[in-house]
């Protein structure tokens, strides 16, 4: 019996390819914008000198056995959404580029055959108005060609609507050139605002510090039987109700006791020889520095400290800038916490938001044995929508839906997230499947109410949602993605069914 395609010699040539150009793309998913690129062009350059010497070593009918051509582009659409792939060869005709290619470019996607020019792609692409930044102008496609012919370092694009993309182009040792474009906008947002949130605190940290350089120490001196020696202008400001010449010679004992009769310190008040007991016990031993308050509207670190012949040194920095700057950093923290748990489009949940409540309230559920309920939601023909209204209508589509998902969550622990892209999710704890299916029809009817106008939808002539429901009782040997897996097969049924209605999945 003949040995399978993929099993024969000639094949693996191919197979290594393949495999090395998706472990270049996965390393570049994992790691940071600057250097994952060398990672990725070594696996590109690895995996395309040997697909092209496979193509090459073997005739036309044996490659087409050992790795038909279609199955070659289904299998480079392992590469993450929006992500796109070309080969080259040295004659500049096209080899491979995965389905995902002809799927962004439909109209042009029967000129993308083996042997074709890349330029008579490009003008093909152009002409048929799916490359809109070009504007039809014979220099942008001279310009494109250029860069084809000389390819540089990877480029970061940024679009008009905040949309980033990473262009890889990389000319292999045979003359053969490898395309890779990335969506990283989502990435890129979120390096900006991280990015933003490290330089403010830098910035509150430099603020601090220079704070505490330029801050006024008030500083006294007590002998060795603890009677007032001297202080400075600093430390009678703090403490207004005595005078040097008045308190010299006294103990710091009466001293304090002058300080309680004017209501100082405020949490000695109503235990004042409790208070000042432990306090004198702690007299010249304290390891660490006691903030306090002082009535003038400051606050301070006191430091104590016993020198070698029995005097004790007295020293209070002020430390109010640094502790309201602490509280300002505290509030940025909190601000920076619910940034990373928000959509930056929508203002409700992310992913990342919804995926931790999900596990605790996974473990809830299991824990008291009360049932999860789970709602996902897709508008229907989205692209359709982006296509005939421009993306930025889209964008304002996914924050109006948002907003109108997020009136129909309202008892306490209900979450409302978006999932990605058109989809959303509403998690319900302690709802079982009555209620999660009032709620899927009550999202339906706002929107329905909302009557947003899709021109384009060949569904309904306003904005419609497919819901997937799945219910359960959690259970701590299973993982939370079940409920997720559960929707989102549910959502698959809706849509196959004509979209515009919800079906709950019998978990």
């Amino acid at each position: 019996m003949p040995r399978p395609p993929f099993l024969r010699a000639s094949a693996w040539p191919t197979l290594l390819a393949v495999a090395a150009l998706l472990a270049g793309q996965v390393a570049l998913l994992w790691l940071p914008l600057g250097w994952p690129v060398a990672v990725l062009q070594a696996a590109l350059l690895a995996g395309a000198v040997a697909l092209v010497a496979a193509l090459r070593s073997a005739p036309p009918a044996a490659a087409a056995a050992a790795f038909p051509h279609r199955l070659l582009e289904e299998a480079l659409d392992i590469l993450p959404n929006n992500s796109t792939f070309a080969l080259f060869d040295a004659q500049e005709r096209m080899v491979v580029v995965n389905a995902r290619t002809r799927g962004f470019y439909p109209q042009a996607s029967p000129s993308m055959v083996p042997g074709v020019q890349f330029e008579e792609i490009l003008r093909s692409t152009v002409a048929l108005g799916e490359m809109p930044e070009s504007g039809g102008d014979e220099a942008w496609i001279q310009q494109r060609l250029a860069a084809f012919r000389q390819p540089g370092a990877p480029q970061i694009q940024e679009l008009p609507d905040d949309r980033w993309l990473r262009i890889s182009q990389q000319r292999l040792s045979d003359g053969s050139t490898v395309i890779l474009r990335a969506d990283i906008t989502e990435k890129v947002r979120k390096e900006r605002a991280l990015e933003q949130a490290r330089q403010e605190a830098h910035n509150a940290q430099s603020q601090l510090s220079e704070a505490l350089e330029a801050m006024p120490i008030g500083v006294e001196l007590f002998d060795a039987q603890d009677r007032l020696v001297y202080f400075n202008r600093k430390m009678g400001e703090m403490r207004p109700w005595f005078t040097l010449e008045e308190g010299r010679g006294l103990t710091h004992e009466a001293l304090v006791r002058i300080g309680l009769r004017q209501g100082f310190p405020h949490e000695a008040m109503g235990r004042e020889e409790e208070w000042l007991a432990t306090h004198l016990a702690e007299r010249g031993q304290r390891a660490m520095p006691e903030v306090r308050s002082y009535p003038i509207g400051v606050w301070m670190h006191a430091y104590e400290s016993r020198t070698p012949s029995g005097y004790i040194v007295a020293v209070r920095l002020d430390i109010t800038e640094m502790v309201l700057q602490r509280q300002a950093l505290e509030l940025a923290n909190q601000r920076l916490a619910q940034l990373s748990a928000t959509d930056g489009l929508t203002g409700i949940g992310n992913r990342r938001h919804f995926d931790a409540v999900l596990a605790t309230e996974w473990l809830r559920g299991a824990r008291q044995q009360e049932p999860l309920a789970l709602l996902m939601i897709d508008i229907d023909h989205f692209k359709l929508y982006n296509d005939h209204y421009g993306h930025l209508a889209g964008d304002a589509c996914l924050r109006r839906v948002a907003q109108l998902l997020a009136t129909c969550v309202r008892r306490a622990g209900e979450l409302v997230a978006r999932y990605g892209g058109e989809e959303f999710v509403l998690l319900l704890p302690g709802t079982d499947q009555d209620h999660a299916r009032l709620v899927a029809q009550h999202c339906m009817d706002a929107l329905a109410l909302e009557r947003i106008p899709h021109a384009g939808s060949p569904t309904a002539d306003f904005l419609t949602l497919s819901i997937g429901v799945a219910h359960t009782v959690p259970d701590a040997e299973r993982k939370p993605d079940t409920l997720v897996y559960a929707a989102d097969t549910a959502l698959y049924r809706a849509k196959n069914a004509g979209r515009q209605q919800f079906d709950i999945s019998q978990f």
